[in-house]
């Protein structure tokens, strides 16, 4: 009887301790939601600095402050931010914020661009912003992000994202991306083969897509993941 006892505890206490020391696997969105809530300093805000020049000198920022910068300077004015949660029901998801999907696909292309070139030119501990060869309006600490809510956007989705690149076969790619704000294609052409649009990205987060699926649509064969 002791015998046939002790069995069945081993039987059913194993899988038991198994399944709390096994951990399931983590989604893209798990991942970037446990590591945004950790809030230390990353491998990229540890590793380099990026120096933007304007007309009161040379500033020095974390990559992930020049991320928030950059999307700020990037938004297309069409795009308005609401003061209240903005959520869209899906068949899958009860609740969908349209423009936070938008705003974490941006700042996931924009990070990829910064790493991408601080990687080319050597990981250098300070990066000169004029090397990315990016355009877009001008870059300052407080650039577009006067509304509060649309600072509130900006800062959860870079918080949301922290780390988070684009890859390709184990590296981080060029994300090339344009915008036709000012231009006569329509918000819902997708600008084949240029890259990440805009203002096509938006249509499509309003359509119900999210982040990850907004950037599969633009780059072919990519996964998002924390730079290491």
């Amino acid at each position: 009887m002791k015998k046939i006892l002790r069995v069945l505890i081993v039987v059913i206490g194993l899988p038991l301790i198994g399944s709390l020391l096994i951990k399931p696997p983590k989604t893209v969105r798990d991942t970037l939601t446990s590591d945004a809530e950790k809030k230390e300093p990353g491998v990229l805000d540890t590793a380099f600095r990026v120096t933007v020049h304007n007309d009161r000198g040379d500033f020095h920022y974390s990559p992930e402050k020049a991320v928030e910068m950059m999307l700020a300077a990037q938004i297309p004015e069409n795009i308005v931010f609401s003061e209240s949660e903005d959520y869209v029901e899906t068949e899958s998801r009860s609740a969908y914020d349209a423009e936070q999907e938008y705003l974490k696909a941006l700042a996931i292309v924009l990070r990829t661009n910064l790493v991408y070139t601080w990687e080319r030119e050597g990981r250098p501990e300070n990066l000169d912003f004029d090397s990315t060869g990016l355009r877009m309006k001008e870059l300052k600490r407080d650039a577009g992000i006067e509304e509060a809510a649309k600072k509130t956007e900006i800062k959860r989705a870079v918080v949301y994202t922290y780390g988070a690149v684009i890859t390709k076969e184990e590296g981080v790619i060029a994300a090339p991306f344009f915008t036709s704000s000012q231009g006569s294609m329509l918000v819902e052409e997708a600008g084949e083969g240029d890259g990440f649009s805009l203002n096509y990205a938006y249509f499509l987060a309003k359509e119900g897509m999210d982040f990850y699926k907004i950037l599969q649509r633009f780059y072919d064969g990519i996964s998002v993941a924390i730079y290491e």
